[in-house]
Protein backbone atom coordinates (compact mmCIF):
# COMPACT_ATOMS: atom_id res chain seq x y z
CA UNK A 1 0.00 0.00 0.00
CA UNK A 2 1.14 3.66 -1.08
CA UNK A 3 1.25 5.07 2.78
CA UNK A 4 3.62 7.88 1.39
CA UNK A 5 0.90 8.88 -0.38
CA UNK A 6 -1.46 8.69 2.02
CA UNK A 7 0.96 10.72 4.35
CA UNK A 8 1.04 13.25 1.64
CA UNK A 9 -2.99 13.72 1.56
CA UNK A 10 -2.95 13.89 5.22
CA UNK A 11 -0.69 16.82 5.32
CA UNK A 12 -2.42 19.07 3.01
CA UNK A 13 -5.78 17.87 4.89
CA UNK A 14 -4.73 19.06 7.48
CA UNK A 15 -3.32 22.15 6.66
CA UNK A 16 -6.81 22.71 4.97
CA UNK A 17 -8.40 21.82 8.46
CA UNK A 18 -6.14 24.33 10.58
CA UNK A 19 -6.81 27.14 7.93
CA UNK A 20 -10.93 26.29 8.46
CA UNK A 21 -10.49 26.58 12.12
CA UNK A 22 -8.85 29.81 12.47
CA UNK A 23 -11.67 31.11 10.05
CA UNK A 24 -13.90 29.95 12.67
CA UNK A 25 -12.27 30.87 15.54
CA UNK A 26 -11.94 34.49 14.56
CA UNK A 27 -12.72 37.13 17.27
CA UNK A 28 -14.84 39.01 14.99
CA UNK A 29 -16.74 36.02 13.79
CA UNK A 30 -16.87 35.14 17.57
CA UNK A 31 -18.24 38.31 17.95
CA UNK A 32 -20.50 38.00 15.19
CA UNK A 33 -22.24 35.06 16.71
CA UNK A 34 -22.94 36.71 19.75
CA UNK A 35 -24.33 39.27 18.77
CA UNK A 36 -26.37 36.80 16.52
CA UNK A 37 -28.00 35.00 19.36
CA UNK A 38 -28.58 38.36 21.33
CA UNK A 39 -30.74 39.00 18.41
CA UNK A 40 -32.22 35.73 18.18
CA UNK A 41 -32.99 35.89 21.86
CA UNK A 42 -34.64 39.15 21.79
CA UNK A 43 -36.69 37.90 18.99
CA UNK A 44 -38.03 34.79 21.23
CA UNK A 45 -38.19 36.73 24.05
CA UNK A 46 -40.38 39.68 22.20
CA UNK A 47 -42.37 36.86 20.68
CA UNK A 48 -43.34 35.49 24.73
CA UNK A 49 -44.39 39.38 25.50
CA UNK A 50 -46.74 39.23 22.49
CA UNK A 51 -47.94 36.19 23.38
CA UNK A 52 -48.53 37.50 27.49
CA UNK A 53 -50.01 40.34 26.04
CA UNK A 54 -52.25 38.68 23.80
CA UNK A 55 -53.54 36.42 26.83
CA UNK A 56 -54.03 39.49 28.96
CA UNK A 57 -56.02 41.35 25.84
CA UNK A 58 -58.30 38.14 25.69
CA UNK A 59 -58.06 37.70 29.37
CA UNK A 60 -60.02 41.65 29.65
CA UNK A 61 -62.42 40.65 27.19
CA UNK A 62 -63.63 37.88 29.14
CA UNK A 63 -63.45 39.81 32.32
CA UNK A 64 -65.24 43.01 30.75
CA UNK A 65 -68.01 40.92 29.13
CA UNK A 66 -68.55 39.14 32.81
CA UNK A 67 -68.37 42.84 34.60
CA UNK A 68 -71.28 43.76 31.92
CA UNK A 69 -73.27 40.45 32.75
CA UNK A 70 -73.02 41.22 36.35
CA UNK A 71 -73.95 44.89 36.60
CA UNK A 72 -77.27 43.57 34.17
CA UNK A 73 -77.91 40.97 36.83
CA UNK A 74 -77.89 43.75 39.24
CA UNK A 75 -79.90 45.77 37.50
CA UNK A 76 -82.46 42.92 37.33
CA UNK A 77 -82.23 42.39 41.13
CA UNK A 78 -83.18 46.18 41.56
CA UNK A 79 -85.83 46.07 39.21
CA UNK A 80 -87.40 42.66 41.37
CA UNK A 81 -86.25 44.34 44.31
CA UNK A 82 -88.79 47.10 43.13
CA UNK A 83 -92.17 44.21 42.76
CA UNK A 84 -91.39 42.57 46.22
CA UNK A 85 -93.92 43.27 48.90
CA UNK A 86 -91.57 45.02 51.83
CA UNK A 87 -93.20 42.98 54.22
CA UNK A 88 -91.78 39.67 52.48
CA UNK A 89 -88.75 39.58 54.83
CA UNK A 90 -87.41 36.42 53.47
CA UNK A 91 -87.61 37.58 49.77
CA UNK A 92 -86.42 40.53 50.94
CA UNK A 93 -83.04 38.97 52.42
CA UNK A 94 -82.62 36.76 50.05
CA UNK A 95 -82.44 39.54 47.51
CA UNK A 96 -80.50 41.72 48.82
CA UNK A 97 -77.57 38.57 49.32
CA UNK A 98 -77.99 38.14 45.76
CA UNK A 99 -77.31 41.96 45.32
CA UNK A 100 -74.05 41.59 47.90
CA UNK A 101 -72.72 38.82 45.84
CA UNK A 102 -73.41 40.83 42.17
CA UNK A 103 -71.85 43.44 43.83
CA UNK A 104 -68.33 41.51 45.40
CA UNK A 105 -68.04 40.02 41.66
CA UNK A 106 -67.97 43.15 40.45
CA UNK A 107 -65.41 44.29 42.66
CA UNK A 108 -63.61 41.21 42.37
CA UNK A 109 -63.68 41.71 38.38
CA UNK A 110 -62.64 45.05 38.85
CA UNK A 111 -59.43 44.43 40.76
CA UNK A 112 -58.02 41.86 38.28
CA UNK A 113 -59.13 44.03 35.40
CA UNK A 114 -56.84 47.17 37.00
CA UNK A 115 -54.09 44.09 37.59
CA UNK A 116 -54.45 42.65 33.50
CA UNK A 117 -54.75 47.10 32.73
CA UNK A 118 -50.90 46.97 35.00
CA UNK A 119 -49.75 44.25 33.81
CA UNK A 120 -50.43 45.00 30.07
CA UNK A 121 -48.26 48.72 30.48
CA UNK A 122 -45.46 46.53 31.98
CA UNK A 123 -45.33 44.26 28.86
CA UNK A 124 -45.84 47.01 26.71
CA UNK A 125 -42.91 48.75 27.77
CA UNK A 126 -40.63 45.45 28.12
CA UNK A 127 -41.61 45.42 23.90
CA UNK A 128 -40.20 48.82 23.75
CA UNK A 129 -37.25 47.91 25.66
CA UNK A 130 -36.13 44.93 23.54
CA UNK A 131 -37.36 46.28 20.30
CA UNK A 132 -34.56 49.07 20.76
CA UNK A 133 -32.13 46.45 22.26
CA UNK A 134 -32.40 43.94 19.20
CA UNK A 135 -32.24 47.46 16.60
CA UNK A 136 -29.19 48.55 18.72
CA UNK A 137 -27.47 45.46 18.32
CA UNK A 138 -28.75 44.42 14.73
CA UNK A 139 -26.21 47.66 13.95
CA UNK A 140 -23.82 46.05 15.55
CA UNK A 141 -24.54 43.00 13.69
CA UNK A 142 -24.41 44.07 10.18
CA UNK A 143 -21.03 46.06 11.18
CA UNK A 144 -19.44 42.88 12.75
CA UNK A 145 -20.81 40.91 9.59
CA UNK A 146 -19.38 43.44 7.09
CA UNK A 147 -15.70 43.46 8.70
CA UNK A 148 -15.98 39.38 9.17
CA UNK A 149 -16.15 39.55 5.30
CA UNK A 150 -13.52 41.23 4.74
CA UNK A 151 -11.21 40.04 7.53
CA UNK A 152 -12.18 36.74 6.28
CA UNK A 153 -11.62 37.02 2.30
CA UNK A 154 -7.87 36.65 2.12
CA UNK A 155 -8.33 33.37 4.65
CA UNK A 156 -11.35 31.99 2.76
CA UNK A 157 -9.23 32.25 -1.10
CA UNK A 158 -6.36 30.50 0.87
CA UNK A 159 -8.90 28.05 2.28
CA UNK A 160 -9.90 26.92 -1.65
CA UNK A 161 -6.45 27.01 -2.83
CA UNK A 162 -6.21 24.56 -0.54
CA UNK A 163 -9.01 22.86 -0.85
CA UNK A 164 -8.03 22.45 -4.36
CA UNK A 165 -4.77 21.02 -3.46
CA UNK A 166 -6.25 18.33 -1.70
CA UNK A 167 -8.26 17.35 -3.83
CA UNK A 168 -5.74 17.10 -6.47
CA UNK A 169 -3.54 14.44 -4.25
CA UNK A 170 -7.26 12.35 -2.89
CA UNK A 171 -6.75 10.68 -6.44
CA UNK A 172 -3.24 8.98 -5.41
CA UNK A 173 -4.35 7.77 -2.23
CA UNK A 174 -6.18 4.06 -2.89
CA UNK A 175 -9.71 3.77 -2.23
CA UNK A 176 -9.24 1.18 1.13
CA UNK A 177 -6.75 3.57 2.42
CA UNK A 178 -9.02 6.88 2.03
CA UNK A 179 -11.92 5.18 3.39
CA UNK A 180 -10.25 4.13 6.38
CA UNK A 181 -8.81 7.54 6.61
CA UNK A 182 -12.08 9.39 6.42
CA UNK A 183 -13.46 6.97 9.39
CA UNK A 184 -10.99 7.66 11.70
CA UNK A 185 -11.23 11.28 11.06
CA UNK A 186 -14.70 11.65 12.20
CA UNK A 187 -13.38 10.71 15.62
CA UNK A 188 -9.34 11.21 16.06
CA UNK A 189 -6.65 13.63 14.39
CA UNK A 190 -4.54 13.44 12.51
CA UNK A 191 -6.07 10.53 11.24
CA UNK A 192 -2.33 8.60 10.67
CA UNK A 193 0.51 8.60 13.01
CA UNK A 194 4.37 7.48 12.36
CA UNK A 195 5.76 4.91 14.25
CA UNK A 196 8.85 6.22 16.32
CA UNK A 197 11.26 4.10 19.08
CA UNK A 198 8.45 1.18 18.50
CA UNK A 199 5.52 3.45 20.04
CA UNK A 200 2.48 5.09 18.22
CA UNK A 201 3.46 8.74 18.10
CA UNK A 202 -0.10 9.34 18.27
CA UNK A 203 -0.66 8.27 22.17
CA UNK A 204 2.70 7.09 22.45
CA UNK A 205 1.63 3.67 23.40
CA UNK A 206 4.18 0.84 23.09
CA UNK A 207 3.85 -1.74 20.25
CA UNK A 208 4.15 -5.17 20.60
CA UNK A 209 6.98 -6.91 18.73
CA UNK A 210 4.30 -8.40 15.94
CA UNK A 211 2.39 -5.35 15.34
CA UNK A 212 5.89 -4.03 14.80
CA UNK A 213 6.42 -6.45 12.26
CA UNK A 214 3.25 -5.91 10.50
CA UNK A 215 4.09 -2.04 9.93
CA UNK A 216 7.70 -2.74 8.87
CA UNK A 217 5.91 -5.42 6.45
CA UNK A 218 3.72 -2.68 4.95
CA UNK A 219 0.64 -3.80 6.49
CA UNK A 220 -2.83 -1.97 7.37
CA UNK A 221 -1.93 -1.47 11.34
CA UNK A 222 -4.25 0.72 13.62
CA UNK A 223 -3.70 1.25 17.02
CA UNK A 224 -5.02 -0.38 19.41
CA UNK A 225 -5.19 2.23 21.64
CA UNK A 226 -5.95 5.22 19.88
CA UNK A 227 -7.71 3.88 16.58
CA UNK A 228 -4.95 5.52 14.61
CA UNK A 229 -3.77 4.66 11.09
CA UNK A 230 0.35 3.93 12.16
CA UNK A 231 2.86 3.56 9.29
CA UNK A 232 6.53 3.58 9.32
Amino acid sequence: MNFEALWAFQTEDLKAEAIATEIKRSPTRVKLEKSRDFIMERQKQYKQIEDSIAAIADRKDVLIHALENTIAQIEGQRQRMDQLDPEDEEAVSALREEVSRSREEIRSLEKELNHMTADSSTYDKQLRAVRVDAAKQKQIFDQLKVDYENESKAKKEELEQQRVRVKNLESSVEPELMTEYLAIKKHTSPPVVRLQYGQCSGCNTSLPSATLSKIKNGALVECETCGRMIIQ
